[in-house]
């Protein structure tokens, strides 16, 4: 049922859309400044296509973003956040586990877009980003006498610079599908305790270098 009404919601929203003229003769022209509204749509796409794993290859933390670009030179600000809780479970009938995490991310910084009156509108843009991963690990052993747990918690912190470019493609005045690439350099620090109160370990790392390949799709408001 819910498939089908995802269905009836694209089907109409793609017939608008079908119906709409060139961007370029919507767009207003008094205005100073466009905002841009974007939600990642990864998600919504897995209601209609098959995939033949549950994982996806999809690894940007970024779900919601939000940047404003001067109507002329196309510079402005950007921002993007996410926020992602998984929780998973195994069971062999010798041991079982149980993993929380919790991934929350967040950047700022500059972004300068092109041909805004055009369909292809590609920007680049500077940020800066930070975030905290923290994961729980149970695992018991079913075949003592005693159920036996264990349980490990790591909580990392990281920050750094980073470069990002992408392009976005006007359906309408207001909508438009977007994607994006970036290069990050960050430093991190990881704690990692038995949960139990007995210590554990710390690792810190200076400099780390992460590419992240366009695989999410942006579903993106303009106004």
């Amino acid at each position: 049922m819910r498939n089908i009404v995802l269905f009836l919601f694209l089907s109409i929203f793609f017939i608008q859309v079908s119906a709409q003229k060139d961007s370029s003769t919507y767009l207003p022209t008094k205005k100073k400044a466009y905002k841009y509204i974007g939600i990642q749509s990864n998600l919504l796409l897995q209601q209609f296509i098959s995939f033949n794993s549950n994982s996806s290859i999809n690894s940007n933390p970024y779900t919601l973003c939000f940047s404003s670009s001067n109507v002329t030179t196309g510079s402005g600000m950007a921002f993007a956040t996410g926020f992602n809780v998984s929780e998973n479970s195994s069971n062999d009938g010798v041991s079982s586990l149980h993993l929380n995490t919790v991934n929350v991310t967040i950047r700022a910084g500059y972004e300068k877009k092109y041909l805004q009156h055009q369909r292809f509108i590609p920007f680049w843009g500077i940020e800066f980003g930070m975030g905290v991963v923290y994961s729980k690990l149970t695992s018991f052993l079913n075949q003592s006498f005693n159920t036996t747990s264990t349980t490990v918690e790591t909580t990392k912190f990281f920050a750094g610079p980073s470069i990002r470019g992408g392009l976005n493609y006007a359906l309408s005045k207001h909508i438009l599908l977007g994607t994006e690439f970036f290069i990050n350099s960050q430093i991190s620090s990881t704690q990692t305790s038995d949960g139990n109160g007995n210590g554990g370990g710390s690792n810190f790392v200076p400099f780390n270098i992460g590419v992240q390949a366009p695989t999410a799709l942006f579903l993106i408001f303009r106004y």
